[in-house]
């Protein structure tokens, strides 16, 4: 009787223990989402600058980074496209490397590739004229941006300094609705200067990374620089304004890369000075 009754005793507590253990399960998971949706919610609250600050501490705390892109540009119904790829490392290793098309304007059709890199023996450019440096990097970084479209400009400088800045007084920042890119959902910050440019970034909410970032800069901000420039009224009469838009995809962060992983294909190079 005494072993019976021990028998029911085992057997009614691996029920107890069973619901006990399925309870635990669900209570568990309740506050995994609980707290997911608390996080979320605070990340609702953000403000655009606190974004920014998530960002530059994000970028600066990667060993490695690498992306492939492009940029479409579009001034006075000429429209081009670069296709981009950046591999950054630490402490001074990178290689950014670009090429532009064109369907509507000639003298950059099918252009060949360019590059700004330092694979630990010094920082050089390669944009046409044959390998340029070595030169300092933040020299070689902005030859790249202007050249590149953009490409060498707010991810390498976030990269390899906190400093870049994303935002000061004199631009006025706000965030916008929340939108998704593809599947990566994204806070939207658009920053208009004192200068009349206007840049919208795609942020993921996931990863504090910039995903896109959109440039716009009106006709009328244009005609005003050209005046200034001295151009000639016929071509400042035909301005309309300057749109570019930079993506970034297949972004892969802490890599492992060797040395030579950082050496453009010099025989691309070679060709068109050579051409």
């Amino acid at each position: 009787m005494l072993a019976r009754s021990f028998a029911q005793f085992l057997l009614n507590s691996r029920s107890i223990f069973r619901l006990f253990g399925i309870r635990a399960g669900i209570w568990l998971a309740s506050v995994i989402i609980a707290a997911r949706f608390l996080s979320l919610a605070a990340a609702d609250t953000l403000t655009a600058g606190q974004i920014f600050e998530k960002v530059r501490e994000n970028y600066s705390s990667l060993s490695s980074y690498s992306d492939e892109g492009q940029i479409i540009t579009a001034m006075d119904g000429d429209v081009a496209t670069s296709t981009f790829t950046i591999r950054l490392a630490r402490t001074n290793f990178y290689k950014i490397q670009w090429q532009w098309n064109s369907q509507s304007s000639p003298s950059i059709k099918n252009s060949a590739p360019s590059a700004v890199w330092s694979s630990g023996a010094g920082d050089y450019l390669e944009a046409g004229w044959g390998v340029q440096g070595p030169i300092n990097r933040d020299a070689a970084l902005a030859h790249a941006a202007g050249l590149s479209g953009g490409a060498a400009a707010t991810v390498p400088g976030l990269f390899f300094s906190a400093q870049v800045p994303l935002e000061e007084p004199t631009w006025n920042v706000k965030r916008q609705r929340d939108e998704k890119l593809g599947d990566i959902g994204c806070y939207v910050l658009v920053r208009e200067s004192q200068y009349g440019e206007t840049k919208t970034f795609w942020i993921g909410k996931e990863d504090y990374l910039i995903h896109q970032i959109r440039t716009d800069i009106s006709a009328k901000t244009m005609q005003a620089a050209s005046v200034a420039a001295k151009l000639s009224p016929e071509v400042i009469a035909n301005l309309r304004g300057f749109t570019s838009i930079e993506i970034h995809t297949n972004i892969v962060l802490n890599q492992q890369f060797l040395q030579s992983d950082f050496v453009p294909s010099f025989p691309l190079f070679q060709q068109r000075i050579d051409e």
